[in-house]
């Protein structure tokens, strides 16, 4: 089985094992990504994190265009190795294992801590309690740090892409 991603081609025996694992389980998917679709995922996070961050959105509204933006990111590095998460329940909390599976120090805690966002997110959809501004400003916290280390991953797995995708901030 061979990475069709935009990257250099690897084939599934170079992956980590714990890419290999959920590859071979479905719950990642090998898919086909031009540079192009990465640069436009990349491209839709970075909008997301910047309306995000808007001062005149609801505590609410910021928490999950916040949450949103984390998981594009997550997505945009699944794309850059020729992966998406598989259907089903779980979809997002995979998108972010498999961005960190890959073995970058700098996302070590990112699934961790996408949870913790994750239930705030979830919070703030469902549960009747407001979220505090707090909360709102740790979930921006999170994207702000989250985001540019998933950027880095990707310039690392393909340096051609520095001028192709936004940083963030």
């Amino acid at each position: 089985m061979t990475s069709t991603g935009s990257a250099d081609e690897h084939t599934i025996d170079e992956w980590p094992s714990k890419v290999r694992l959920v590859v071979n389980t479905g719950r990642l998917r090998e898919q086909n990504f031009s540079k192009a679709l990465v640069a436009a995922i990349w491209e839709k996070a970075i909008a997301t994190a910047r309306d995000a961050s808007l001062a005149s959105l609801s505590i609410e509204s910021a928490i999950r265009l916040a949450y949103d933006a984390g998981h594009s990111a997550a997505l945009a590095l699944l794309a850059a190795h020729g992966l998406r998460p598989g259907n089903g329940s779980g979809h997002h909390a995979m998108a972010f294992y498999g961005a960190a599976a890959f073995g970058d120090p700098e996302l070590a805690d990112l699934v961790a801590e996408s949870e913790e966002v994750r239930g705030l997110r979830h919070g703030s959809m469902y549960d009747p309690t407001i979220a505090s501004a707090k909360d709102r400003n740790d979930t921006i916290a999170w994207m702000k740090k989250a985001i540019p280390a998933l950027h880095a991953a990707i310039i690392k797995l393909d340096p051609s892409f520095p001028g192709q995708l936004p940083s963030y901030p």
